[in-house]
């Protein structure tokens, strides 16, 4: 049997994840014990047995094809020539607060509903979207802007299993009974806190650089993530806490310049870095220290950088961006100038790319943020004062995407969001699209003004978070950038495809 694209393609948004060049990975996507939602192989095939044992089936159905294997064997031609039940439903963020775009849903084959392990950090299969989805994706959908989705093509029966994944997020669950040729809603289901959290869950290995002047670690926790999976120590699975300039840390915390962005081997560890600012140019970064950054980008890895970490992209000291990132953006006030806004600040949300072409992924966050309702009045997020800081611009004569630029009646212009894909150098596809791997993801904006992290100047992480505060229209669009950070990469200007199915 083969697996094919399928046809269907949401005019929304998605992005790849991060994996490439380790020689033996780990791996994480535990197998499911019993009280853990394990699935057996014995399900239903949805009918009853007639007069001399021949099944009978409901709602019109018809017997399925010879030659099927497993759960295949379960979807039934119904009347109109639509093959296979329906299966509709709604994800959401680990805490169960915002609804997610482009969430991969889909129904495996494989006994049991059984899946692979997914590895840790970058290695030879990072570049390769395909190889994050296993089970023998039979029927195949993607959330739309209000996490909806729609799953048609269904096998029929009891006991059939469920896989949410986004990146490496991913966690099965059990169907209800699914009716033959009728609709099933499976409800609302949550990307996984922790790897315990529902059968096969999985999470991608982030590393966090903390900051003195913002608390990136502190998102983590209020979008559901597990107090349990922050650690200081840089082996495992979870979320790993190193030190920047600043107190934030986990107990056995390690300093970031010496221990996570030191040397290429370390980062390639992670399949997402996260840098939070510092306050200052990022301390102990230099050419060498770019060369790697843009190695692990190449391979696979996902970086997500604010403000002061434009150090990683340019020298502070002469203001000439390093060469692996030569054009990314136009560096503004990189000499130590006065680099923040005064007032809150409008941003507009990108549905275009220079040259009028289409954005989906910037149309896709727009329509995201109008569902959870982070938009001003006028279709614009605003930042608040001390959130939002001027260090870059955008252009159609630079390298990187814009997502969210000012309004134009914000001085002076800036662009709040930008992303670019790497390698530069990438190859094409028959269709002339370059296979790019690895995205880095600019922010001008902080996090940290709107909740009260660490108060009374408390710095362990996570319990000086303020986990429970709501988030913010700009940590909302923060959100939406992490899930997209972490999820297949979609080359800028195409819109999103779901895996292979099985044919």
């Amino acid at each position: 049997m083969r697996l094919i694209h399928a046809a269907i393609v949401l005019p929304l948004l998605t992005v790849a994840l991060p994996f490439a060049c380790a020689a033996t990975p780990q791996t994480l996507g535990y197998l499911p014990s019993d009280d853990a939602g394990h699935l057996g192989s014995d399900a239903s095939d949805g009918g009853t047995a007639g007069e001399g044992g021949s099944p009978t089936f409901g709602g019109g159905a018809s017997p399925p094809p010879s030659g099927c294997t497993n759960l295949q064997c379960q979807v039934h031609s119904c009347p109109g020539g639509v093959a296979g039940a329906q299966v509709t439903g709604q994800v959401f963020d680990p805490a169960g607060r915002d609804p997610l775009y482009n969430v991969v849903v889909y129904i495996p084959n494989s006994p049991g509903g059984k899946l692979d392990p997914i590895p840790l950090g970058v290695n030879s299969a990072s570049c390769s979207c395909d190889a994050l989805f296993s089970g023998e994706p039979l029927a195949v959908a993607l959330t739309d802007a209000e996490g909806n989705f729609t799953l048609t093509g269904a096998p029929d029966g009891a006991d059939i299993p469920l896989v949410v994944q986004i990146g490496k997020w991913r966690k099965e669950i059990t169907l209800p009974p699914v009716a033959p040729c009728a609709t099933t809603s499976a409800g609302k289901i949550t990307l996984p806190k922790s790897f315990s959290d529902g059968a096969y869950a999985s999470l991608p290995n982030i590393a966090v650089s903390t900051g003195m002047a913002d608390a990136l670690e502190c998102l983590l926790t209020r979008i559901g993530v597990d107090e349990s999976l922050f650690t200081g120590s840089k082996s495992g699975p979870g979320v790993h806490i190193f030190q920047g300039t600043g107190n934030a840390v986990a107990g056995g915390s390690l300093a970031s310049s010496a221990a996570l962005w030191d040397d290429l081997p370390d980062l390639l560890g992670y399949d997402i870095v996260m840098l939070s600012c510092e306050g200052d140019p990022t301390y102990g970064v230099d050419a060498t220290t770019a060369g790697y950054m843009a190695s692990y980008v190449s391979q696979g890895g996902r970086v997500f950088a604010e403000h002061y970490h434009y150090a990683f992209f340019v020298d502070p000291s002469s203001g000439s961006a390093y060469p692996p990132f030569a054009n990314v953006a136009n560096w503004l006030n990189i000499d130590g100038g006065t680099d923040f806004y005064t007032q809150d600040i409008s941003g507009i949300i990108e549905p275009t790319l220079a040259g009028g072409r289409p954005f989906p992924e910037g149309a896709a966050l727009k329509a995201w943020l109008g569902a959870v309702g982070a938009l001003s009045i006028d279709g614009e997020i605003v930042v608040p004062e001390g959130n939002a800081m001027h260090d870059a611009t955008v252009t159609a004569g630079n390298l990187a995407t814009a997502w969210v630029q000012t309004d134009p009646s914000v001085s002076p212009a800036s662009t709040q969001y930008f992303s670019w894909d790497m390698p530069f150098d990438a190859a094409k596809n028959d269709a002339g699209v370059p296979q790019y791997c690895g995205r880095a993801v600019f922010s001008n904006m902080h996090v940290a003004g709107s909740a009260n992290d660490y108060p009374g100047g408390s710095g362990t992480v996570p319990a000086g978070c303020d986990s429970r505060a709501a988030l913010w229209p700009d940590e909302k669009a923060i959100e939406f950038i992490l899930f997209d950070l972490s999820s297949c990469l979609v080359p800028i200007g195409s819109t999103p495809k779901p895996p292979g199915v099985l044919q």
